[in-house]
């Protein structure tokens, strides 16, 4: 699986319910979801701190900081 940020919880259990094998994570300084749980598991996960996901989630955060806290739950 592959995306921009560390998967929520209900992409964690999608990957452990269909044996996921290795999950590709564009960043996780923005949000770290289930990344522990997927190793756990003995899915292989890879973080490649890509800047340009990075960027744009900077930018989202920075130009729409009410949607942003809504989805996290703040």
């Amino acid at each position: 699986m592959y995306t921009s940020l560390s998967p929520c919880d209900m992409c964690t259990g999608a990957c452990v319910l269909y044996k996921v094998a290795q999950v590709v994570i564009g960043e996780n300084k923005t949000f770290v979801g289930g990344e522990a749980y997927l190793k756990q598991r003995g899915i292989e996960v890879i973080v490649l701190e890509n800047k340009e996901c990075q960027d744009l989630m900077s930018k989202f955060i920075k130009e729409k900081p009410d949607v942003w806290n809504e989805d996290i739950g703040e």
